[in-house]
């Protein structure tokens, strides 16, 4: 992992955040955790009468098969899901979301964002901070947390606490989800939209997470499962396949990615992703490379070829649906794409394309 990742610190052997939290993981007694995730389903399971004992947020993936088997199958709770749509799905990720609820028998409750909202704040949040999931990340962290304590539902389930296991704001390993709403991912740039009078308050209502006083006094618990099971996203899915789970390949070959079953029920939501690569250096194949050498299945020989080929590509199915759905010429895309260039790290040539000044696994040439 880089040193130019938001967040990330290394100690003084060269060693990445990330790749500590991960070897401290193999000292820790996952049994006694096991059992305190029991407990804590014994504590929930069938509060709520003949309804709902816990709530898990959901997109469809991998890892949300993964939290669904282990919560309705292992733990024996009755489970809602909760969900965000897509501005453009995937047909694959429309089929492994329906699968959630074919296969495990759960009821899923979806917000499908206000396309209208969607639409400006993308282009805003594209051209101004170069971020333009940054509505959809809101409601992904705001959504489940109002929607379970409006079912009554005091259990809510994620899946990775990423602040912790790829180094953020947050430091220290916890099973309490409680601040999730408030890391790095979503900053509070309300006022940024309000600004210009296109969006009101209410427009933005729904992707406000609640308070955490509003939290603590309904009683929500919400929790990580990756403290309570050893998270190992590969493995995840592995489990997933045996429950339905389908991988991208069988729609769709996208550039500038090392797998086909990560972040694949939407296409145009991944430009966030590709903007890493300008801003920072690095894309999602870094970070596909990195937890495969953690996890002990590649190593980083092996794997800087593959970065160096697949960080910088950008696929144009992306491009064309995120112009599509924005209203915008591919034009007028590149022209924003060249603000969030960071010329520390690239240089542009006379026309205008742009060359890395670093050369990867190494750093700065």
């Amino acid at each position: 992992m880089p040193n130019t990742r938001p967040g990330s610190n290394f100690d003084t052997d060269n060693v990445c955040e990330a790749c500590n939290n991960y070897e401290k993981q193999k000292n820790v007694n996952w049994d006694s955790r096991f059992t305190e995730l029991k407990n804590l389903c014994d504590k929930y399971r069938g509060t709520n009468g003949t309804g709902y004992d816990c709530a898990i947020a959901v997109s469809g993936g991998k890892d949300s098969h993964f939290q669904t088997y282990i919560m309705k199958e292992v733990m024996k709770m009755n489970p809602v899901l909760l969900t965000v749509g897509n501005t453009d799905w995937t047909e694959t990720g429309r089929m492994n979301l329906d699968n959630l609820s074919d296969t495990f028998g759960c009821d899923i409750i979806m917000i499908q964002p206000n396309r209208k909202v969607c639409k400006i704040i993308f282009k805003k949040a594209f051209e101004e901070i170069g971020q333009p999931s940054w509505y959809l990340d809101s409601l992904i962290y705001a959504f489940p947390y109002r929607m379970a304590m409006q079912l009554g539902v005091k259990l809510l389930v994620y899946g990775e606490d990423v602040n912790y296991a790829y180094g953020g704001k947050f430091k220290e390993e916890t099973p309490s989800a409680m601040l999730q709403p408030s890391n790095d991912i979503v900053k509070p740039y309300w006022d940024k939209w309000l600004a210009d009078g296109q969006l009101s308050e209410q427009d933005l209502a729904s992707a406000r997470a609640p308070t955490i006083e509003e939290c603590k006094e309904f009683g929500l618990e919400p929790i990580f499962l990756s403290y309570f099971i050893h998270w190992n996203s590969y493995h995840n899915y592995e489990v997933a396949k045996r429950w339905g789970f389908r991988h991208l390949g069988h729609e769709y070959e996208r550039e500038g990615f090392l797998e086909n079953y990560d972040q694949i029920d939407t296409i145009g939501y991944l430009l966030n992703i590709h903007l890493k690569y300008l801003k920072f250096g690095h894309a999602y194949p870094t970070d596909i490379a990195s937890r495969w050498i953690r996890y002990g299945m590649k190593n980083r020989e092996e794997m800087i070829p593959f970065v160096e080929e697949h960080d910088s590509q950008l696929d144009q199915g992306v491009v064309d649906k995120f112009c599509e759905f924005i209203g915008i010429s591919s034009r007028d895309f590149w022209k924003t794409m060249d603000k969030w260039y960071n010329p520390n790290l690239f240089e542009q040539d006379q026309d205008g394309v742009w060359h890395p000044k670093f050369q990867v696994g190494i750093g700065l040439k």
